[in-house]
């Protein structure tokens, strides 16, 4: 079955409701975390979504070449 090109909105609406902030407080307090803590890292998630769930282009990706250009000692 070919892969179906699903919109980027579609995605980020699926994962949202997906992601929901069940039992917070149970949770946190099971690690001794404030449920502000949560619900801000909650917040960054949500903002990072359509980044993460952005189509890439297929195929290899390029090995990145980061080479420190170093001085001759003399």
């Amino acid at each position: 079955m070919p892969r179906r090109k699903v919109k980027l909105e579609v995605k980020i609406k699926a994962m949202q409701e997906c992601l929901r902030l069940v039992n917070v407080a149970d949770i946190m307090r099971k690690y001794g975390l404030s449920k502000r803590a949560a619900y801000n890292w909650y917040q960054r998630v949500l903002a990072a979504l359509p980044a993460l769930l952005a189509d890439e282009k297929p195929g290899r990706r390029p090995e990145t070449q980061e080479t420190e250009v170093v001085p001759p000692p003399f």
